[in-house]
């Protein structure tokens, strides 16, 4: 099964982001090789449950560190970051209703893995070089 894996092209400039984009990638990957493997809904719905509060944690974050770096994507990652709220709650919802079927699996897969990675490397950072810019107090 595919997996996906943090690399030096994903960084911030802020090494607790990026340390969290390393766990929701870690949970990620934990979630889906659980889908995949068929293991218990209990065991997956707790994986849901966790992603799914990190991310939100993260994305607070991120939004924070953001504005105070004045990042000129701040807004268009914000609302990036509320499409994938919605994105991740409708596939919450449908695994509540249906469990961890093959079709789900696959298109968690295809689209929260290929969203994470696009993310980080397209949009996050661009954070690095205002980190960079901005002098130290």
């Amino acid at each position: 099964m595919p997996s996906i894996s943090w690399d030096p092209s994903m960084t911030t400039g802020v090494e607790s982001l990026d340390n969290q984009h390393k766990q929701l990638i870690a949970w990620l990957n934990d979630l889906l090789s659980a889908m995949s493997a068929g293991r218990g809904r209990t065991e997956i719905s707790s994986l849901l449950d966790k992603l799914g509060g990190y991310a939100v944690m993260h994305f607070g974050n991120e939004e924070d560190c953001m504005a105070k770096y004045n990042c000129p994507v701040a807004a268009k990652n914000a609302a990036a970051h509320k499409d994938f709220v919605a994105t991740f709650a409708a596939f919450r919802e449908e695994f509540d209703k249906t469990g961890a079927t093959a079709h789900l699996v696959v298109r968690l897969q295809a689209e929260l893995m290929r969203w994470l990675t696009s993310h980080i490397k397209a949009t996050d950072t661009q954070l690095a070089p205002c980190v960079r810019a901005t002098p130290h107090r």
